[in-house]
C-alpha cells in the first residue's frame, strides 16, 4: 500500500516558471540592448585592436600584446577566431550576453538544487547578471574579460562550496584548473587567483597528509602554475604611458575600492555606494563566520574566503590605480562584472546552508536599484547610439578618416582614440568591415546569421553544462547529507507516517533504517527523492479490529520517501510496505529515476 501526501509540485512549478520567464525577458532585453545601440564598429579601447583583427598585425603576438595593464589571453584567443568568421564587433557583445545568460540561468538552478526547491528570491541572478546597467560592457565587445572573469570566480565559488578533506584532489584541481585561467584574463584575474592559489596549496597539504603523495604533488603544481605565470607576465611589460602612479593616499583609495565593491550591484547603486559597500562587507564577514561554524570540516569556508578574498583585492587594486585619478574612478559601469562574483558568492552559500533571509535581502537589494540600473543603461545606450548613427552617416557618405575624427570624436565615447581612429579607418574599408565597408555596408557574410545562432547556441551549451554541474552538486550533498543524519530521518518518519492515520487500527511504534537511501529524480514534484529501506514496528490501537490480529506487532519492510527541500530531507511519512527501494523505481517508473553516484 502506498500512503499519500500533500502535493506542492504546482507551487514550485509556478515558482519556477516565474524564475524562466524573467530569465529569458532578460536575457532577451540584453540581447534587444545590443542589436539596438551596439553597432559594427570599434568602440573605444577597441581602436587598437584593429590592426590585428583585419590581418594587418600578427595575431599571435596580439593575444600575448598588453593593453593598459592587462595580457588578455583567454579573451582574445576566443574573440579574435569569432570575428575571423562574423567580421562583426558585436560578436563580443553578444557572446557577453551567452555567458551571462548561461551563468544566471545555470546559478538558478544549481541554487534550487542546493536548497531542494526554487524561490523567487532566485530572480536575483538574472536581475543583477543582465539589467542594463551593464551598458558599458554590452556595446563594448573586448569586455569579454571581464565576463569571463565572472564566470569562472563564480565557479570557483562552486567548486569551493563543495569541497571537503575528502574530495580535497578533485576540488584542489577544479581550483587550480580555474585559478590560472582567471590569470589569463588580464590583471584583474592575476590579483583574484593568488588567493585560490594559496587554497589549492592547502589542499595539497590535506592530500599530503593522507599519504597520497603524488596527488599531492600534482595540487602543489597547479598552486604554482599563476605564480609562474606573474613572472612571464611581466617580461616586457611597460607602465601605461597615460596612466599616474599609485595612489598614496588612503582615502582616495578607500573610497575607489569602496566604490568598485558597491558596483557589484551595478551603476544604479552608485548614489548609495557607501552604503552598499559597507553593507557587501558586512556580509562577507558573516558569510566567513557561517560557514566557519557550520560544520568541523573548514575546507569550504577556506576555500570560499580565499576566492572572494582574491575579489576583493581586485577592487583594492583599482583603488591603487584609479585613486590618483579620481575619487569617483570605482563608480563605472564596467567594474560590475569584476565585483559581482561577491555578491553571487554570498548568496550561493547562504543558501546552500538552508537560509533563506539573507538571499531575500540580497533580492531586495538588487530589485531596488534593477529600476536606476534600467534606466542609466537606456539613457547611456542612447548616447552611445547617437554617437554611432552620425558615424555611420558620416562613414557612408565616404567621409575621409581625418574628417570624421575631427567632427564626430570630440566630446564622445572615442575621445581619446584619434591616433587609433585614424589609422584603423582605411583599415576596416579596406577589409569591408562594419560600417566602414564600402557604400557603408558590408557584404553578406557568415556573419548576419551566424551572431544570433552563436548566441543562442552558447546559450544553450552553456546553461546544459552549468545545469548538469549544478544537478550532480546537489545530488551528492543531499546524499552525504543523509548518511550523515539518518539516526534523526527515522524520528521523522514514525512522527509523519504516523499522523496520517494509516495503516487504520495501527499505530507506529518504532522505525529503523535498514540499508542505503536510493537517491531519485522526482518527475512529478520535482527535486531530489531518497527512497529508504526500513523495517517498521506497529502496536494496535485500543479498541481497534487489529488487536485480535496475530500479526499486527509483527515488523514489517517497507520504503520511506524522503524529499531534498531547503537544504534539509523531509517526509510526510510516505511509505511503500512490502517494497524494495528497486521495486519502489519499477513500480513507479514514470516518477522516479534513479541517480547514480557522481551523475545527476
Amino acid at each position: 500500500m502506498s500512503q499519500t501526501y500533500s502535493d506542492d509540485g504546482p507551487a514550485t512549478s509556478r515558482v519556477r516558471g516565474l524564475l524562466l520567464v524573467t530569465w529569458a525577458a532578460l536575457t532577451a532585453a540584453a540581447v534587444g540592448f545590443v542589436f539596438t545601440f551596439g553597432t559594427n564598429a570599434p568602440y573605444a579601447d577597441e581602436w587598437e585592436f584593429v590592426p590585428a583583427l583585419v590581418g594587418s598585425e600578427p595575431a599571435l603576438p596580439w593575444v600575448w600584446k598588453q593593453h593598459n595593464e592587462h595580457r588578455m589571453v583567454l579573451s582574445r584567443l576566443v574573440y579574435y577566431p569569432l570575428f575571423q568568421v562574423t567580421r562583426d564587433f558585436r560578436t563580443g557583445m553578444l557572446l557577453q550576453v551567452a555567458v551571462l545568460s548561461a551563468l544566471a540561468l545555470g546559478l538558478m538552478s544549481l541554487t534550487a538544487r542546493l536548497r531542494g526547491r526554487p524561490v523567487l528570491a532566485d530572480v536575483f541572478f538574472p536581475v543583477t547578471l543582465l539589467h542594463l546597467g551593464h551598458w558599458e560592457n554590452f556595446v563594448m565587445g573586448y569586455q569579454l574579460c571581464f565576463a569571463l572573469f565572472t564566470v569562472l570566480v563564480t565557479g570557483l565559488v562552486v567548486v569551493a562550496l563543495r569541497a571537503t578533506r575528502e574530495s580535497a584532489f578533485p576540488s584542489g584541481v577544479a581550483a587550480g584548473v580555474l585559478g590560472f585561467l582567471v590569470a589569463l584574463t588580464g590583471g584583474s584575474g592575476l590579483v583574484a587567483a593568488l588567493p585560490v592559489a594559496a587554497w589549492v596549496a592547502y589542499l595539497a597539504v590535506l592530500v599530503a597528509r593522507r599519504g597520497q603523495r603524488l596527488r599531492a604533488l600534482v595540487l602543489a603544481g597547479l598552486s604554482l602554475l599563476p605564480l609562474l605565470y606573474i613572472g612571464v607576465y611581466f617580461i616586457g611589460y611597460e607602465k601605461p604611458p597615460l596612466h599616474p602612479p599609485l595612489s598614496r593616499d588612503p582615502a582616495a583609495v578607500a573610497m575607489v575600492t569602496g566604490e568598485v565593491i558597491a558596483m557589484a550591484l551595478g551603476i544604479g547603486a552608485s548614489g548609495v555606494w557607501p552604503v552598499a559597500a559597507l553593507a557587501l562587507l558586512g556580509l562577507l564577514v558573516a558569510t566567513t563566520i557561517l560557514m566557519w561554524r557550520r560544520t568541523g570540516d573548514h575546507t569550504a569556508a577556506v576555500g570560499v574566503a580565499a576566492v572572494l578574498l582574491g575579489v576583493c583585492g581586485v577592487a583594492l587594486a583599482i583603488g591603487f590605480g584609479r585613486g590618483s585619478m579620481g575619487t569617483d574612478m570605482g563608480l563605472w559601469s564596467r567594474y560590475s562584472l569584476l565585483t559581482w562574483p561577491l555578491l553571487g558568492g554570498v548568496y550561493l552559500a547562504w543558501a546552500a546552508a538552508g537560509r533563506k533571509w539573507v538571499p531575500l535581502l540580497i533580492c531586495t537589494a538588487a530589485a531596488f536599484v534593477f529600476p536606476a540600473n534600467l534606466g542609466t543603461g537606456m539613457l547611456m545606450g542612447a548616447n552611445v547610439h547617437e554617437h554611432y548613427v552620425r558615424l555611420t552617416l558620416a562613414a557612408t557618405a565616404g567621409a575621409p578618416a581625418e574628417m570624421i575624427v575631427e567632427q564626430l570624436f570630440p566630446d564622445s565615447p572615442n575621445a581619446g582614440q584619434v591616433e587609433r581612429a585614424l589609422a584603423g579607418i582605411p583599415l576596416l574599408r579596406a577589409a569591408n568591415v562594419g560600417i566602414f565597408a564600402t557604400g557603408g555596408r558590408a557584404e553578406p557574410s557568415w556573419g548576419d546569421w551566424l551572431l544570433p545562432a552563436l548566441a543562442v547556441g552558447l546559450l544553450v551549451l552553456g546553461a546544459r553544462w552549468v545545469l548538469g554541474f549544478g544537478r550532480a552538486v546537489a545530488a551528492e550533498r543531499a546524499r552525504e547529507l543523509f548518511r550523515l543524519q539518518h539516526e534523526r530521518y527515522e524520528e521523522q518518519l514514525v512522527a509523519a507516517a504516523g499522523a496520517t492515520g494509516l495503516p487504520r487500527g495501527l499505530k507506529w511504534v518504532a522505525c529503523r533504517i535498514s540499508g542505503d537511501a536510493v537517491l531519485v529524480r522526482d518527475a512529478v514534484h520535482g527535486g531530489i527523492a531518497a527512497l529508504v529501506p526500513v523495517v517498521v514496528e506497529f502496536a494496535p490501537e485500543a479498541g481497534s479490529d487489529m488487536e485480535a490480529n496475530p500479526l499486527a506487532r509483527e515488523p514489517r519492510p517497507a520504503t520511506a520517501v524522503f524529499a531534498f527541500e531547503r537544504g534539509t530531507w523531509t517526509t510526510s511519512g510516505r511509505v511503500v510496505f512490502n517494497h524494495t527501494p528497486d521495486q519502489t523505481v519499477a513500480a513507479f517508473a514514470q516518477q522516479f529515476r534513479v541517480i547514480p553516484h557522481g551523475q545527476h
